[in-house]
């Protein structure tokens, strides 16, 4: 077997994808290569608890602090498809007027977290990431589910698989990292938990797009809010880094509330909304030092999201754009 470093897997990566786009959109229009449907760009809040411990004053966490921020919500499905097929949800957010030293120097102002409605990233590792995606640009999928059951890494994918639904809105359900940050000294996992007073409903027909639907119904009556919260790692073996397969143990470690998220009532089924969604990016990588992301999986998705962020968007005679306060103010 080659063994390839972290690097070369990422290069190789990054031009499986930007081949896979250029096949499936030969008539133009790029999309994303993971999280294409757009269920919706919501506006928000992110608000700092007010009596936070000391010790977790770090980074962008100072007691009362408010952000203005955007949410991209999507499906997790490289291709468009109907909200009737069973998925996970993505929840991209990203503040607004942070500054300070940055991982990445593509946006100077912002700071992301990425998170999705799975507890895990069931393909956990740099290399299998790499295989799954190989393999399947080869149409040989059963090569990689051999190698997964070679190395006793099929039950996180079996597990997942089972936790894919028709959930009944986005903002009804738990999002978490799936992969560690730092957070000063400490490392951490992120997980934001839904405590709206409003739930929505499956309707009895399943249409192409009533999450977006759900989604806007709740928010022209109500808010919607989250806890953001983070888990601490306590125990190196079993809460490793480079595999993201492995859920931490709440017994061990629970999640910490250190803020919400507040997204009020408004109109986001707006051409501007959907079309600045597309144009935006967000990456690990845009984060103070003080939430750097860490690990294989971290290292690698930030240069690949930055360099198929480009790609899109230059295929699409666009220009990647970082969002401002004052753009905030004006978007509808």
């Amino acid at each position: 077997m080659i063994k390839y470093t972290n690097e070369e897997l990422t290069n190789n990566i990054i031009k499986m994808l930007k081949n896979k786009l250029k096949k499936d959109y030969s008539k133009g229009n790029f999309k994303r290569d993971a999280h294409a449907k757009c269920i919706g760009l919501l506006k928000a809040k992110f608000v700092v608890d007010s009596d936070i411990c000391e010790k977790y004053q770090v980074g962008i966490f100072e007691p009362k602090k408010e952000y203005p921020a955007f949410i991209r919500i999507s499906n997790s499905n490289p291709k468009i498809l109907s909200d009737k097929f069973k998925d996970f949800r993505g929840f991209s957010i990203k503040l607004l007027g942070i500054e300070g030293e940055k991982c990445m120097d593509d946006e100077k102002y912002t700071q992301d977290f990425l998170l999705i409605s799975n507890e895990i990233m069931p393909i956990g590792t740099w290399r299998l990431f790499h295989d799954a995606i190989y393999y399947n640009s080869k149409s040989m999928p059963f090569i990689f589910i051999f190698k997964l059951l070679m190395q006793h890494k099929m039950s996180p994918i079996i597990m997942s698989l089972k936790n894919m639904k028709n959930d009944t809105s986005p903002l009804d359900i738990k999002y978490f990292s799936t992969t560690p940050y730092r957070f000063g000294d400490e490392v951490v996992k992120y997980c934001i938990v839904p405590k709206s007073k409003y739930k929505s409903k499956l309707p009895k027909k399943l249409t192409h797009r009533y999450l977006t639907k759900n989604m806007q119904v709740h928010l022209n009556n109500f808010e919607a809010v989250f806890d953001f919260m983070v888990q601490f790692r306590t125990d190196k073996s079993s809460m490793p880094i480079n595999d993201a397969s492995v859920k931490w143990d709440e017994n061990k470690s629970p999640f910490i509330k250190l803020g919400e998220i507040r997204i009020p009532k408004q109109k986001f089924e707006t051409k501007q909304r959907f079309e600045m969604s597309e144009i935006m990016s967000f990456s690990p990588g845009h984060s103070l030092l003080a939430h750097r992301p860490i690990g294989d999986i971290n290292e690698g998705r930030m240069k690949i999201y930055k360099e198929m962020s480009k790609f899109r968007n230059k295929m699409n005679n666009k220009h990647v754009f970082e969002p401002n306060e004052e753009y905030f103010n004006k978007i509808k």
